[in-house]
């Protein structure tokens, strides 16, 4: 249904009585509405055959870096937590910066035309704006996100794409803000690693900053996001992410013995361009997985 709603030629004037006619302006913008949204519009389609791939880069061993303990731990939920949402599970562990790449160029070029979504999970090193492989090397986040754009990878256009970083993004600490704190933070906005439309991008922490991993437990952030992801799966992803935030905010303070590093606490940063709501509950009730 087309409704017309450009008045860009359309001028009113009302003259009163003694008044000299007012030549009215030209309008500086032409708002035009040509199509009216219904509730299905603004929601991503699930009539797909399977809920779609969920990639896991887990990087554990590294040359000249620290042993990431407890990362498997986080492997474990994740594969617990994204297989009972149905998503069909591809864990790739110990990459170096190119075989990361490798890896989605090989996911951009499969047929997920019967898949509703895509989601890929990094589990490594960091440092701003970049993801370290088992090499050594840096390999930036929005490399690895542009893997999946509509041009090199048609089957997945129209279709929400996440991305879940858990990395430490600079060596800072988060000391938390008092309630009373008028204290206000840099906008966490990098629009470059969510190229573009249907793409999200969580992160563990805001560029700058230290992420906190539990060398028995794993990283506060991915076990918030599971938790979040399994008791709010009726939730839209956007509402799921501000209650991880949330979790992660209020549950977590490092303990580490040290004074430069013990009460230290983390928040998780997020970066969308989802143009629709995206239900997962919707996803697994409706579709299967491959």
């Amino acid at each position: 249904m087309i409704i017309p709603m450009c008045l860009a030629h359309l001028h009113v004037v009302a003259v009163l009585p003694g008044d000299s006619p007012v030549k009215p302006r030209s309008p500086r913008t032409c708002w035009c509405a040509t199509r009216v949204f219904s509730s299905s519009d603004m929601q991503y389609s699930t009539n797909h055959t399977h809920v779609g791939k969920c990639v896991v880069m887990n990087n554990q061993c590294f040359s000249g870096l620290l042993e990431r303990h407890g990362t498997e731990e986080d492997e474990k939920v994740l594969r617990d937590t994204f297989e009972g949402l149905g998503f069909t599970l591809q864990v790739e562990r110990n990459l170096t910066a190119r075989d990361m790449l490798r890896v989605l160029e090989s996911v951009s070029r499969e047929d997920h035309s019967e898949r509703s979504c895509f989601v890929c999970v990094v589990l490594s090193h960091g440092d701003e704006g970049h993801i370290l492989g088992t090499d050594g090397k840096a390999v930036p986040v929005g490399k690895l996100s542009a893997t999946l754009t509509a041009r090199r990878c048609p089957s997945l256009w129209g279709k929400p794409k996440l991305f879940f970083v858990q990395a430490c993004r600079g060596q800072e600490y988060d000391c938390g803000v008092q309630t009373d704190s008028v204290v206000e933070r840099e906008p966490c906005v990098t629009f470059c690693e969510a190229p573009e439309e249907d793409f999200l991008c969580g992160y563990s922490t805001p560029p700058g900053y230290f992420s906190w991993r539990n060398q028995a437990t794993g990283s506060v952030y991915i076990r918030g996001l599971c938790l979040m992801l399994e008791q709010h799966s009726s939730l839209e992803m956007t509402r799921i992410l501000t209650r991880v935030n949330q979790w992660v905010a209020l549950n977590f303070e490092s303990q580490t013995g040290h004074q430069s590093s013990s009460g230290k606490k983390q928040m998780p940063c997020v970066v969308s361009r989802l143009t629709k709501e995206l239900y997962l509950r919707h996803l697994r009730s409706e579709v299967s997985p491959q």
